[in-house]
């Protein structure tokens, strides 16, 4: 029995163009998924998210699995669209990833940006990723709540992207896999309209097909405010057995890996923080008016 993939993407109600790309491609080992959020507007946005997620394909594709081949694919990624980024018609573009290479009985996730990787394992949802964004830094950090962060004003500021920077700072996660468990990829389309318990509940209860078409639907009932993409793979009920050198320290743990390659620097946040606006309350503007009148008056009446 073989892994199932299915993959859909829609514009939304309220975007006139969708900057979302999203791929599902089987392999020798199970599968390769990815989706992308491009940044940037509507000119560039588009452009950003299909050069990445082609790139890394292209360098992925007819490879045996690894960390290192994935964390090479968002790299190179990250060089092409920062280098197209320097032109003047594709200023200020990037773009989020997060792909999931099926290597079963294991998984490897490569994650840049606030879209999202997704486990359901025995009927329960479980968030792989961590959101890239400026909401999800100050939640990490105690200083908002979930609630708070879904109506925060930067709530769409992310502080990571592809091409934003000559370097990329990348995620790379790895776990082992069970029988029948589901993965899902998301744009933040998707789940910042919809909860956590109604994706759950929809991936239980409909194949992935279906389950893909009813989580845009949703999404769309709910306002569709931006792009909706989305990739889901479930497993079969028996997993092949395969020895990899990097999945030793994967037999053994209950929760996600996090794979370290090497000892990178520390690098900066891509996307920054947004500048605070000044604002003047009209009681703010009578005082300064005054204090310019009266300055006036002193100035003149020296002379």
């Amino acid at each position: 029995m073989e892994v199932v993939l299915a993959t859909l993407t829609h514009p939304g109600r309220k975007r006139p163009k969708n900057e979302d790309w999203v791929v599902a491609e089987r392999t020798e080992t199970g599968g390769f998924l990815l989706v992308a959020d491009g940044m940037g507007g509507h000119k560039t946005g588009d452009v950003a998210a299909r050069v990445a997620s082609e790139t890394i394909l292209a360098h992925v594709r007819d490879k045996t699995p690894s960390p290192q081949i994935l964390l090479e694919a968002f790299e190179k990624a990250n060089r092409t669209v920062y280098d197209l980024a320097q032109r003047p018609e594709y200023r200020g573009m990037g773009t989020t990833a997060t792909a999931l290479w099926l290597d079963l009985p294991y998984v490897l996730i490569a994650h840049v940006g606030d879209s999202r990787a997704y486990l359901l394992r025995k009927g329960k949802l479980l968030q792989l990723t961590e959101d890239h964004s400026w909401v999800a830094e100050r939640m990490r950090q105690g200083l908002l709540t979930q609630e708070e962060a879904r109506t925060h004003r930067w709530r769409n500021v992310i502080t990571n992207a592809l091409g934003s920077f000559p370097e990329a700072r990348v995620d790379l996660l790895g776990l082992k896999a069970e029988p029948r468990d589901l993965f899902l990829l998301a744009t933040d389309g998707l789940y910042s309209v919809l909860e956590d318990k109604t994706l759950q509940e929809v991936l239980k209860d409909l194949p992935p097909g279906e389950a893909a078409q009813r989580l845009v639907d949703l999404a769309n009932e709910w306002g569709g405010p931006d792009n909706i993409s989305l990739a889901i793979a479930q497993l079969p009920e028996t997993l092949p057995s395969r020895s990899r050198p990097y999945a030793l320290a994967l037999e053994t743990a209950q929760e996600p890996v996090r794979i370290k390659l090497g000892d990178p620097e520390e690098m900066p946040t891509q996307v920054l923080e947004p500048e605070r606006k000044i604002r003047f309350s009209w009681r703010d503007l009578l005082l300064i008016g005054a204090w310019v009148v009266l300055l006036l008056y002193i100035l003149l009446n020296q002379r």
